[in-house]
């Protein structure tokens, strides 16, 4: 028997711009765990959004900004992180579950089936952000095996790859040591900003340009990559 609900165009939009009420929000995650073609659709829907929104991104502050740290579970990353991956269903009882911030344990509950190929997507200095990418690239590819990941950088995201101002340098060599299949690219159009306005822009050895980050997304979406936005 086929039961499925349909979902108008309104109510997608306003789910990926988190407009929705709980129970709503719940509704359609459940549906997309039953229904593949609704959870691809949700993710194009997100991913258009998000690099349309980041197309056109400001110069970083001096200094790094402060703010709230935006938690694994926020709407956000939990709409990309279940949309992308395909895997909703048990995704309320195993949030309820979870008692702290462990990303290895909250990331083997959701990557299965696992894709295989990721890529996580950061364009903000925060470091709070900037260390969730790394955790999640971690993981991933700890609990993987020889899936491919990609951590691309764009906007403010840029500082996580510029030895001028990355706190993790030795870290990102460690991974790119240990990972063969562990990618880490910048925006060349957010470096040519950068040094547009004055500022110095020396990568770490372990990443590589790409031309702009948005048509490298594109181009990987298009390909199957799973987009994870941090």
């Amino acid at each position: 028997m086929n039961d499925k609900r349909t979902f108008s165009d309104e109510q997608l939009n306003a789910f990926v711009d988190d407009q929705l009420g709980a129970q709503e929000r719940e509704e359609i995650l459940a549906a997309a765990a039953e229904d593949a073609e609704l959870g691809q659709r949700l993710c194009a829907l997100r991913a258009a959004k998000e690099l349309v929104g980041h197309a056109y991104g400001r110069l970083p502050a001096a200094r790094h900004r402060t703010g709230r740290r935006v938690s694994l579970w926020s709407g956000a990353l939990v709409a990309g992180l279940a949309l992308a991956v395909g895997v909703v269903a048990g995704w309320q009882g195993h949030r309820a579950s979870q008692g702290g911030t462990d990303i290895t344990a909250s990331l083997a509950g959701l990557f299965a089936p696992q894709p295989s190929r990721v890529l996580i997507h950061l364009d903000s200095s925060q470091t709070e952000r900037m260390q969730e990418a790394l955790d999640m690239a971690e993981a991933y590819l700890a609990k993987a095996g020889k899936a491919k990941v990609e951590l691309v950088v764009n906007n403010s995201g840029l500082d996580l790859l510029r030895e001028e101002t990355t706190p993790h340098a030795q870290r990102i060599a460690a991974l790119a040591a240990r990972y063969d299949m562990l990618a880490f690219v910048a925006c060349g159009h957010a470096i040519a900003r950068y040094r547009s306005a004055g500022l110095d822009v020396t990568l770490v050895p372990e990443a590589r340009v790409e031309r702009t980050a948005v048509e490298h997304i594109v181009d990987r979406v298009r390909e199957g990559w799973t987009y994870l936005k941090i």
